[in-house]
């Protein structure tokens, strides 16, 4: 009778397996992944009950008092447990983020001190590919802040600085031109949600004065939208004569003093 009931108790927690795999409502790699990883975690901790409660009630049949060997299994799980507690604190930590779906397959993410891409994502660590291909191998245990850049949508931000002596109306105007051509263009018109919009001056610097410039885009088109813009704004600027400002300094060279005289200085 025992045997048929962790039998049957198997069987249960076989058929929500599959229920919870198939829970995910989305074709996509990365949901389905989430939906595996989650099942495996339920089945595996599933098992493992069933498979000491069955155990133990075998055990009671024979006649076999329960008490010695429980105590024995505490104390042996009480030493496995401090010794693998950081083991542990990242299955927990992974399966949060797996279900919370705080980050999925083809995010760039900020995270643990590196960036990167997110290539693998598994119970127990994080894998993130960053610009230069170099691989980061991220424990779930050590990620407490995680900034996604592509959780649904993007945005591209750029800080457009122009001389002090230029118009900012008419240097809004252009750019505004500069994002409606950019809306229409038949490639990068569709990596766009909507057309990119100019705030306005955002901030008077040593020398220039900063336009702030946005476009919303498809997840991880940020940066193709980005270059494409400055791109545009470079030939734009030269064609209208809109000043691109760099620093510059004045340097006043002090003159040799010579005896009798109040000294001099010239300005280069």
């Amino acid at each position: 009778m025992v045997l048929l009931g962790g039998t049957a108790a198997y069987l249960v927690l076989r058929a929500v397996r599959a229920r919870i795999a198939r829970a995910s409502g989305d074709d996509t790699d990365e949901a389905r992944q989430r939906a595996k990883t989650l099942a495996t975690v339920f089945t595996t901790t599933g098992i493992l009950v069933i498979v000491a409660v069955t155990a133990m009630m075998i055990v009671q049949e024979f006649g076999i008092s329960l008490g010695p060997i429980l105590a024995t299994a505490g104390i042996a799980g009480l030493a496995i447990g401090f010794g693998a507690q950081t083991l542990v604190k990242d299955i927990i930590s992974g399966f949060f983020i797996l279900l919370e779906n705080q980050y999925a397959l083809g995010d760039a993410i900020d995270t643990a001190g590196v960036s990167g891409i997110v290539e693998q994502v598994n119970l127990r660590t994080t894998i993130l590919r960053d610009v230069r291909g170099t691989v980061h191998v991220v424990p779930n245990g050590d990620i407490r802040v995680v900034s996604n850049k592509t959780k649904e949508w993007s945005r591209a931000v750029l800080e457009i600085g122009v001389g002090y002596g230029e118009n900012p109306d008419r240097v809004i105007t252009v750019l505004e031109e500069i994002g409606a051509e950019l809306s229409d263009d038949p490639v990068f018109g569709d990596l766009l949600l909507e057309t990119p919009t100019v705030p306005g001056v955002e901030a008077f610097t040593d020398s220039a004065v900063v336009i702030r410039m946005m476009a919303r885009t498809l997840p991880l088109k940020q940066w193709d939208v980005g270059r494409e813009l400055r791109r545009r704004i470079k030939h734009r600027f030269d064609a209208e004569g809109i000043e691109i400002p760099f620093p510059q300094r004045t340097i006043w060279h002090k003159g040799n003093v010579t005896p009798g005289s109040s000294g001099g200085s010239e300005q280069s």
